[in-house]
């Protein structure tokens, strides 16, 4: 496993990150920490799922 690490400091809701040219084709994993801790209340009511059309069987969950 080869790992780099580097600093950003993102100044809009993009990011783009230059990878070498040994790193085509190949599978990349990307991990985003921050330095400095978040309030959580930025991240409420920012992702919202739409369960109005799922469907289920409920005797197979109360089975």
């Amino acid at each position: 496993m080869i790992a780099i690490k580097k600093d950003y400091h993102v100044k809009d809701k993009y990011l783009t990150i230059e990878i070498p040219d040994e790193f085509k084709e190949q599978e990349i994993e990307v991990i985003i920490r921050l330095k400095h801790p978040v309030k959580k209340e930025i991240f409420l009511n920012k992702i919202k799922i739409d369960t109005k059309k799922w469907k289920f069987n409920r005797e197979e969950i109360y089975a």
